[in-house]
């Protein structure tokens, strides 16, 4: 690829009006004031500032102190409990690592996936980045090969990180041409909900649905029984991505080349999710409507829904308060089970100085050992990245205590990353709005699929 275009594809995902990776691994949009996470993980709009109390100076006043500390800057995303875990464990590098050691980390809110991708391209321009970072995994790709983003493999040697203690399944997006550019942190797979209070009225099992076909009679059930909704979606990539493993595919082929979009399985969950919506079983959201996820939810108007294994504390809550029991399953299984994963990765930027590089990897080094692992996975809900932090026993107990946590952890067998052509943020944005035209305005499956194809073939190969 051109260095031009890859300039073009820089700009087109740090700077597209809707990045779709800024809503990945995440849930319903209007969950921000109530905790846990959401589409926008508890964002607050694009031109709130930090809140109260969050540092919000630019990386260019980043230096060494008068008193000889080493400063860096650490930008991260989503408000609320995510939030307060990223000050909370920055609070306790600082008086722990940080002191011994002569690093002073300093965080800062940056809003969500999207408006951080946008400020650091700036930052990278002007030359003013920050030295560590939160980035989505789908876009480690391109700020990578775009000289964005530091490898960190030397340092990873260097300290003897056992890197087969991170979950296998969240490790592909960590890489770009064998060099590893991020190590996981707060990481999440799309998972089924389920208000078993309505099953129950319905005259079903509690337990759900685990195939396509038990899906279906659920939903009609519900219907049927209460006239309620069996079950509420918006269009959304990375449910659907999930989808396409399910019935043994995949959106992109292997390399990433050309789309798997107009082919049967595309066309069989489509039409699966069209034919519950035209007898009223299904209630299909535009993507840009996501917050009525939210209001079927809490209205008890849906039985069903996929959203992130992250939104699990914000939606345990609702459940609480309005009166429902929640439980948590594998998404069903059409020939197989599958599942992205989503979230977070740790990176270190270029554009600094060598102290503030072994500063940054001394504290991203910190923040994904097994110990803050586990610290950041009971604060928020995400899944614990190493091994040896699912199987400690503040996790056990928490498991034991709130079954339907490990659920994802348990799924995350069946996981892989996403895909990481520069292309997919627009191809992406694309997939969701062919989706809405189908389920939501009705337009025709095939057409829509063909153009669909065709359109996303040309965006990957720009």
């Amino acid at each position: 690829m051109k260095l031009s275009m890859l300039v073009k594809k820089f700009t087109a995902i740090c700077l597209t009006g809707v990045l779709l990776f800024g809503l990945t691994g995440c849930g319903t949009k209007t969950e921000a004031t109530t905790g846990g996470t959401n589409t926008n993980e508890n964002s607050a709009p694009a031109e709130q500032t930090a809140a109260e109390g969050v540092n919000n100076s630019t990386a260019a006043d980043t230096a060494q102190s008068d008193d000889g500390m080493t400063e860096i800057t650490f930008w991260y995303s989503w408000t609320d409990l995510i939030q307060e875990n990223n000050i909370a464990l920055t609070d306790e590098f600082n008086n722990t690592v940080g002191k011994e050691k002569g690093i002073h980390v300093t965080a800062e809110y940056q809003g969500t996936y999207d408006d951080l991708h946008q400020k650091l391209q700036a930052a990278y321009v002007a030359g003013t980045t920050p030295e560590v970072t939160v980035m989505e995994i789908a876009s480690i790709k391109t700020f990578a090969m775009n000289g964005v983003l530091e490898p960190l493999d030397s340092y990873i040697q260097k300290s003897g990180v056992d890197m087969s203690d991170f979950q296998e399944g969240l490790m592909k997006n960590s890489y770009y041409e064998n060099a590893c550019y991020g190590l996981p942190y707060l990481r999440s797979t799309p998972i089924m909900y389920k208000n078993t209070t309505m099953l129950k009225a319905a005259g079903l099992n509690p337990k759900g649905p685990s195939t396509w076909d038990e899906l279906a009679q659920y939903a009609k059930t519900v219907h049927e029984k209460t006239g309620k909704y069996g079950l509420s979606q918006y269009s959304y990539i990375w449910t659907f991505e999930a989808f396409m493993m399910e019935h043994g595919s995949s959106v992109l082929n292997e390399d990433e080349t050309a789309a798997n979009l107009n082919t049967a399985e595309a066309k069989d969950i489509v039409n699966f999710f069209n034919d519950l919506k035209k007898d009223g079983s299904a209630h299909q959201i535009s993507s840009a409507e996501s917050d009525k996820l939210q209001a079927d939810i809490m209205n008890q108007d849906a039985a069903i829904w996929f959203s992130s294994t992250g939104d699990l504390t914000n939606n345990l809550k609702i459940a609480k308060d309005n009166g429902f029991e929640l439980d948590t399953a594998f998404i069903p299984k059409a020939v197989q089970y599958g599942v992205p994963t989503g979230g977070c990765n740790l990176i270190m930027t270029t554009n600094i100085t060598d102290e503030e590089k072994a500063a940054s990897w001394e504290f991203i080094h910190w923040m994904t050992e097994k110990e803050q692992t586990t610290k950041a996975s009971t604060n928020t809900g995400y899944l614990p990245s190493r091994i040896s932090a699912k199987n400690s026993d503040e996790m056990l107990a928490l498991y034991e205590k709130i079954p339907q946590f490990k659920v994802a952890l348990d799924q995350l067998s069946y996981s892989t990353g996403r895909p990481m052509n520069p292309g997919y943020t627009e191809a992406a944005k694309a997939i969701q709005d062919a989706l809405d035209a189908i389920w939501v305005n009705n337009q025709d499956v095939d057409k829509t699929l063909e153009d669909l194809e065709t359109k996303v073939n040309t965006l990957l190969n720009e």
